[in-house]
């Protein structure tokens, strides 16, 4: 048996209005949440720009190497130092590479801001962020079109 309220239009309507505002914030919530590791790569590599562009450029001796597998590649962690040559002071750096590039005791290039001697970047490098890039951004249009195809079947 079902029973009509003389007030069930109201109900149902501020249900439906409730069930859009909050199907908002989980479609904000998802485009946000591709958007960041997009918006920290693009960070990255602006970082990285600026200090290989105002940076001083000076070279790194490479104290450690340990080898790493990940999945069916072996990777080389390097501990690389560097001195400030305004202070004389020893800074540790650190880089991923494919095993076997650098021995123990080579030289890498090294960029690090005056004003923050512990902040670097590799100058004997391309950057490696382009892969990341592409693929942050393909996520992002691929939650983009997920949230379109979503919405349009809620709203049905």
């Amino acid at each position: 048996m079902l029973i009509n309220f003389p007030f069930d239009f109201v109900i149902s309507g501020t249900c439906n209005n409730f069930r859009s505002t909050s199907m908002i914030y989980i479609y904000i919530g998802m485009i946000l949440l591709a958007a960041f590791p997009m918006l920290l790569t693009i960070w990255r590599m602006r970082r990285t720009a600026l200090i290989r562009k105002n940076g001083i450029h000076c070279n790194g001796n490479i104290n450690s190497i340990r080898t790493i597998r990940m999945k069916s590649t072996y990777l080389d962690l390097l501990t690389i130092e560097y001195r400030d040559r305004a202070t004389g002071r020893t800074y540790p750096a650190k880089a991923t590479t494919s095993q076997g590039k650098y021995k123990r005791g080579d030289l890498i290039g090294i960029a690090y801001l005056p004003a923050q001697p512990s902040k670097y970047a590799l100058t004997d490098t391309k950057g490696g962020f382009t892969f990341m890039l592409v693929f942050c951004i393909i996520i992002f249009l691929f939650v983009i079109f997920a949230v379109y195809k979503i919405d349009e079947t809620v709203n049905r």
